[in-house]
Parts: structure tokens; C-alpha cells; sequence
């Protein structure tokens, strides 16, 4: 079952971001598995930071927000998660040294990963769409630079038939840790290696065509389904075409957005048009074609119709991003009234105001 974050943190929805900071940091300390030993801390001091590495960073936590527990969870992997979220700043400075419990290696043995590890950048793209295209789904080309692997070397660097070896340097791990004796203690940073440049691995030949680097730049093609019922806000995510890193590429995000469109307007999944009537059908009655999303549509006017009136077409509205069904759509009518009329139109209103006793009875006592 999908975790409530904000209910993991005990806080609340709108709280701020030192809200947020100071729950995580007496809850991290409650639970931290070097200071409880109780059965299922270390199940509770995971959940803590699961729920502060999505409620702390901005863009997850909208996401978070928009799609739900259930909606984020099958969009965000527990490396999506977690990636770049500085836990060794906080833990310092809740009087942790992470070098002292095992760096990131204390990470990769409880979440089954390094959140720092071998993974290239994600790149963001935008793409714009029609109200049409959002409330059937389509799908969108986009043109994207990036960083892919080389296809020459396959992303080892090596120029095919050299022999590759593990980096001495760095061991083979790609990283490098340094040791500081401070005033306020031991400090341990971690870095990438300079000779393997994070790889670790050493060649002798390098790569003609990436000169050693495993990666090339390129511009790539991308078709992107767009889903039905997406709004303007949503960021989409195609695992692996981000930028190639020493072991894996980043992610895509693309940003949706929705244009405004000259018939309709959305509020949430409710569709909001504008019908024009003919006076004679607002008075007696009849049938108006009304425009949907789907098409138009026929509709009965109802005898003695007025100006303003809203008519709800269930079901006519956008389809419903998450789940199914559909919003509805609120059609305003709109009474056309002649700006002239001929001698014989005006006969006949006149002829009706004549025939309606009502207007006599409120002249004849004052009321109008």
C-alpha cells in the first residue's frame, strides 16, 4: 500500500519547509538505527526518510500532491526518490558523521542502493497541446538533445579489442573518499575518481569516437503518448533518455502543457461553452446543436428558456485522469434578441404583449 508521507512525518499538508526539516530531524534521531535498537525502527527510520526525500524536494512533493499516493508511486521509482537528496548535511548536522557508519554504503545496504550512484542527469522538456488532444490522448514527437551512450565503444571508453582493467586508482568503485580532521571532527567527503573520472575502469586505448568518455552527444527523436484527461502542470517521465552517466542514463521529464482553447473552458474536468439561441426557440421552445468535445451535440430547449441559463450535459466533460468516467459539461445559453425587426415582427410582439393579462394586472395596481 502507498505511504502517506505527510501522515509518516506527522505533519501537515501545508506545512512549510523547516515544518518539514525539524519533523524529519526528531523523528531520523527517534529511530536512527545507531540510537534504537527496538524491533521495526529500521523498517519506521526508512519510511521517515522516504517521506522527507519526496516531501523536501519542491518538484516531487507537487508530484506527490497531484497524483496521490498510489499516482506517485507508480510514476517514481525508490531511485527517483531519493536521488539527490543531500542526507549526509543533515545527518552532520544532527551530530552524525555518515564516514563513521558507512557513508553511502549505509544507504545501499538499507534501500538496496546507492543515492548517489552511477546515474546521468534527467533533462526537462515542454510540449504544448490542444484541449482536443488532452481530453482524447495523443501522441507527440519531440526533438531532444542529450547524452547517450557511444556506440562505438558501448559506454566503456575503450577502443574495441583493448583490454580493460579495473581503475588502480579508485579500485574499480569510480569514487574517491577523503578524510578531514576538523575542529568539530572527522570529516569524510566522497568524490569522483579523476583518473577513471567515475567509471572504474582503466584502458589502454581509449575510444576514438568519445575519446575515453563512453558518451557522445546527440539529438534523438521521441515520441511521447500523451495520456487522456491530462492538465496543464503534469510532468510526464520516460525512464532512461535522460543524459548517460558512467552507468546508466537519467530520465526524461516532460512538462504538459494544455492551451487554451476558443470554445471551451476546463475547470478541473468540467467543460464550461457558450450556446446562442434564436428568441422564438428560448420562448416555445425546441432543439439547439450544442458543441461537446466529442462533437456536437443535440439538446432540448426547454419552453420559456431565459438568458444565462445553465444546462448540464453529464458525462460530456473531460475524461478523468486518474480512474474513469468523465466531467460533465455546462452549456450557458445565450438568447439571441433582433436588433431590428420588420413592421410585421413588431405587429406580432405587440399582439403578444396584449395577450398577456399578467402585464395589465401589474399596471393597473403599481407593480411592475
Amino acid at each position: 500500500m502507498a505511504k502517506d508521507y505527510y501522515e509518516v512525518l506527522g505533519i501537515g499538508k501545508k506545512a512549510s519547509t523547516d515544518e518539514i526539516k525539524n519533523a524529519y530531524r526528531g523523528l531520523a534521531l527517534r529511530y536512527h538505527p545507531d540510537k534504537n535498537k527496538e524491533k521495526g525502527s529500521e523498517e519506521k527510520f526508512k519510511e521517515i526518510n522516504e517521506a522527507y526525500a519526496v516531501l523536501s524536494d519542491p518538484e516531487k512533493r507537487k508530484q506527490y500532491d497531484s497524483f496521490g499516493p498510489e499516482g506517485f508511486s507508480q510514476h517514481y521509482t525508490t531511485e527517483d526518490i531519493f536521488r539527490n537528496v543531500d542526507f549526509e548535511s543533515v545527518f552532520r548536522n544532527m551530530g552524525f558523521d555518515m564516514g563513521n557508519f558507512g557513508g553511502d554504503d549505509f544507504f545501499e545496504s538499507m534501500f538496496g542502493f546507492n543515492p548517489r550512484g552511477n546515474v546521468g542527469n534527467d533533462i526537462l522538456a515542454r510540449v504544448q497541446i490542444s484541449l482536443q488532444e488532452a481530453a482524447h490522448g495523443s501522441t507527440q514527437s519531440l526533438s531532444i538533445r542529450h547524452i547517450k551512450v557511444c556506440d562505438r565503444c558501448k559506454g566503456n571508453g575503450a577502443e574495441p579489442g583493448t583490454k580493460i582493467v579495473k581503475c588502480d586508482m579508485c579500485n574499480g568503485t569510480g569514487q574517491m573518499r577523503n578524510t578531514q580532521r576538523t575542529p568539530f571532527g572527522v570529516i569524510q567527503t566522497i568524490g569522483t575518481c579523476t583518473k577513471c573520472r567515475g567509471s572504474g575502469r582503466s584502458f589502454e586505448k581509449a575510444c576514438k569516437k568519445c575519446n575515453g568518455s563512453g558518451a557522445m552527444h546527440a539529438e534523438d527523436k521521441v515520441e511521447v503518448t500523451i495520456p487522456k484527461g491530462i492538465a496543464t502542470g503534469t510532468r510526464l517521465r520516460l525512464q532512461g533518455m535522460g543524459d548517460y552517466g558512467n552507468g546508466e542514463p537519467g530520465d526524461l521529464y516532460i512538462d504538459v502543457e494544455v492551451k487554451e482553447d476558443r470554445t471551451f473552458k476546463r475547470v478541473g474536468d468540467d467543460i464550461y461553452t457558450e450556446l446562442h439561441v434564436p428568441l422564438h426557440v428560448a420562448l416555445l421552445g425546441g432543439e439547439a446543436s450544442a458543441h461537446t468535445i466529442k462533437g456536437d451535440k443535440k439538446i432540448s430547449i426547454e419552453e420559456g428558456t431565459q438568458n444565462s441559463s445553465k444546462i448540464t450535459l453529464k458525462g460530456e466533460g473531460m475524461p478523468h485522469f486518474r480512474g474513469s468516467g468523465h466531467g460533465d459539461e455546462i452549456v450557458n445559453i445565450i438568447v439571441d434578441i433582433p436588433k431590428k425587426l420588420t413592421n410585421e415582427q413588431k405587429e406580432l410582439v405587440r399582439k403578444l404583449a396584449n395577450l398577456n393579462p399578467d402585464d395589465d394586472k401589474k399596471k393597473r395596481f403599481g407593480i411592475f
